[in-house]
C-alpha cells in the first residue's frame, strides 16, 4: 500500500513560534518541524551573536572564510587535476556569497551554553529518544544576493526500507547525490513503511528570519514521505520559509526536506545550525579528535557527552566498557 505525496501545503495550520512544548511536539509529529520561541533568550542570544560576528570577521580578515551559495559559484574550479578539493575553492573570489563558520564547539564557551538549553534538548529527545550526540555545530550567514540551496534531508546517509526481493544500493555507495530508490514506486508514492528519524537539526535565529532575507525553506510533512528529494522529480514541490523573531529555533526531524533560502533583501541573515544524531552514528565533526584542550576543560560533563566523550552501551570506549565517559587523553593502560 502506498500514500500519495501532497505537493501543496495549507499554510493556515503551519507551525508558529511557541513556548508550549506540547504544541511544539505536535507540530514536529505532523509537519516535521516546530518553531520554539525564546529557545536562546537574551542576554545569552546577544553574547552568541557578538561572538559569532567577531569570529566571522576574523576568519574573513585572515582569508579563512568558507563562502558558498552564490549564483556565479565556479563549481568546475573546486577540484585540482588529482580530484582533490582546492584550498581556496569556497571563497568569494570563486563566487561564494554566504559565509559559514565551522566547529563552533571550539570557538567560544558561549556556544556550550546553547547546547545545554533544556527546552531544546527536550524536543531533540522527542525526535531521537533517550540518547543522542552532536553531529555538527556551525553558523551560516546568508548574505544578500545568495541563491537557494538544493532541497535535501540531513540524514541522506541513512538506509531506507526495501522489498526483500530487490537488492538496494549498498550503504557504502550512498552519497549526497546518489540515493537508493525503488523504481517500482512512482515519485508521488509514499511507501507503506519508512525509516525512522536518525538525526535532528536545530536552527537558531540570531536575527529575525524572513522570507526576504533567506529564511530556511521547508517542505511540511515531507519527513513522512520515505525518500530524499530529487532536483528534477520534485522541482514543483511547494516550500515555505521558516520565519520568526531572533532567539527562535527551528527544531526539525532529520528526514524533512529543506534548504537555505535565497536572500533577496539587503541585510544578512544569521543562524546557528546545530545537528544531532543517534549515538550509533558517525558525526560530521570529529570532536574527540578536533576539540581543543581549552574547550574540553571548559565543557561540562553533559556537553562532553554530547561531543562524543560519553560511552553508549560500550560504543565509543577506549578500554573498559563499563566506563561511562572517556577522558580527553586516556592513559596507555586504558587503550586496550
Amino acid at each position: 500500500m502506498t500514500v500519495e505525496i501532497t505537493k501543496s501545503v495549507d499554510r493556515r495550520d503551519l507551525p508558529r513560534p511557541t513556548k508550549d512544548l506540547d504544541r511544539a511536539r505536535a507540530d514536529i509529529e505532523r509537519f516535521g518541524y516546530c518553531l520554539l520561541q525564546d529557545a536562546v533568550p537574551e542576554p545569552l542570544l546577544g553574547r552568541v551573536r557578538a561572538r559569532t560576528q567577531a569570529q566571522a570577521d576574523a576568519e574573513k580578515q585572515l582569508d579563512h572564510a568558507f563562502e558558498d551559495g552564490g549564483a556565479d559559484q565556479q563549481w568546475g574550479a573546486f577540484r585540482d587535476a588529482d580530484g582533490r578539493i582546492r584550498a581556496d575553492a569556497f571563497k568569494a573570489r570563486n563566487g561564494g556569497v554566504n559565509q559559514r563558520v565551522w566547529m563552533l564547539a571550539n570557538k567560544g564557551r558561549v556556544y556550550h551554553e546553547v547546547l545545554e538549553r533544556e527546552p531544546v534538548l527536550d524536543l531533540v529527545g522527542h525526535i531521537l529518544g533517550d540518547a543522542f550526540q552532536l553531529s555538527a555545530y556551525n553558523a551560516n550567514i546568508a548574505r544578500p544576493g545568495s541563491v537557494p540551496m538544493n532541497l535535501h534531508t540531513d540524514q541522506w546517509w541513512a538506509p531506507v526500507p526495501h522489498r526483500p526481493d530487490r537488492r538496494p544500493l549498498p550503504i557504502g555507495s550512498t552519497n549526497r547525490t546518489t540515493f537508493d530508490r525503488d523504481p517500482a514506486l512512482a515519485p508521488t508514492d509514499v511507501p507503506a513503511m519508512i525509516a525512522p528519524a536518525a538525526c535532528a537539526q536545530v536552527i537558531v535565529m540570531l536575527n529575525d528570519f524572513t522570507e526576504t532575507n533567506g529564511g530556511t525553506r521547508l517542505v511540511p510533512g515531507s519527513h513522512l514521505w520515505g525518500r530524499h528529494p530529487d532536483p528534477e522529480l520534485d522541482r514543483d514541490v511547494e516550500t515555505i520559509a521558516a520565519e520568526g523573531p531572533a532567539g527562535t529555533a527551528v527544531i526539525a526531524d532529520g528526514r524533512i526536506w529543506h534548504g537555505t533560502g535565497a536572500n533577496t533583501g539587503n541585510t544578512d541573515r544569521w543562524g546557528l545550525l546545530v545537528t544531532f544524531c543517534g549515538p550509533q552514528f558517525r558525526p560530521q565533526e570529529n570532536y574527540t579528535v578536533g576539540l581543543s584542550e581549552e574547550m574540553y576543560e571548559a565543557a561540562s560533563d553533559r556537553v562532553r557527552a554530547l561531543l562524543g566523550f560519553g560511552v553508549w552501551w560500550a560504543y565509543g570506549r577506549t578500554g573498559d566498557p563499563t566506563v561511562e565517559q572517556i577522558s580527553r587523553r586516556p592513559a596507555l593502560g586504558e587503550l586496550g
